[in-house]
């Protein structure tokens, strides 16, 4: 079976098809790959965003408990020189020892 000067016309035409088949299918792959790459990009930008929102809410958090703490700490403290005021006063030894009883 030899090669006719035809069919390698009729090949060289193919050959041509199939090239540019070939080229579209590698710009398709790499172009697959840019979107991915950009997904995948976009969504570590998310979580990095997610992660620091959390730590600034952590953050807040900790700042109203201590807040609270203080306050609860200033108010029990407020609340011992009350108690400490008020038994100054109470503590008159002479005070409430001798009852008077009228018959």
């Amino acid at each position: 079976m030899a090669i006719k000067p035809i069919d390698l016309q009729t090949n060289i035409a193919q050959i041509i098809e199939v090239a540019r088949g070939e080229h579209t299918r590698n710009a398709a792959v790499v172009e697959q790959q840019h979107i991915l790459s950009k997904e995948s990009q976009e969504k570590t930008n998310v979580q990095k965003e997610k992660v620091e929102e959390n730590k600034k809410a952590e953050r807040t958090i900790i700042l109203n408990e201590e807040k609270q703490f203080k306050k609860g700490k200033q108010f029990k403290e407020g609340e011992k020189k009350e108690k400490h005021e008020q038994s100054e006063v109470l503590e008159d030894t002479k005070m409430g020892r001798i009852i008077d009883v009228k018959k």
